[in-house]
């Protein structure tokens, strides 16, 4: 159970920090053209695409990571491997990194712009890559950084 709930957060966390990173990505790319954008727009448009990305790229996210993690948390169970949060971390950021190249070749299109700059690709590793830190914090202080 508590792997489950670990997981869980672990998602939501690479989803709110994708969705804010895209995000800021995009409004970095409209202040390039000469608009200006405060910060009080940044604020509302991130928890804006935070809401709107919820019925997209959350449940993405979800199918990308949740099989990869749960499948270490249980080996981590079983003695089968020692998984802290470096290997929780790189998994989210592999698992998300490559989600969105995979869902191009498999559709045809971005499925989330931010992530077609191999920056905002990154930016999406780092969001997984974070999200695999939060998860291991929750399954407890064994699998912190070493």
């Amino acid at each position: 159970m508590r792997a489950l709930l670990a997981v869980a957060i672990g998602i939501l966390v690479a989803f709110f920090v994708g969705s804010v990173i895209g995000t800021q990505m995009v409004l970095s790319s409209v202040e390039k053209m000469g608009l200006a954008v405060s910060w009080g727009m940044r604020w509302s448009s991130s928890w804006s695409d935070i809401v709107g990305l919820s019925a997209s790229l959350l449940p993405l996210m979800a199918i990308a990571l949740a099989p990869a993690w749960l499948l270490l948390a249980w080996l981590d169970r079983r003695a089968v491997l020692t998984a802290n949060a470096s290997i929780f971390a790189i998994c989210g950021a592999l698992c998300i990194g490559l989600l969105h190249p995979l869902l191009n070749f498999a559709f045809g299109v971005d499925v989330f712009a931010p992530a077609r700059s191999l920056v905002g690709l990154a930016g999406q590793g780092l969001a997984g890559a974070l999200g695999g830190m939060a998860l291991s914090r929750v399954l407890g202080a064994s699998r912190t950084l070493q």
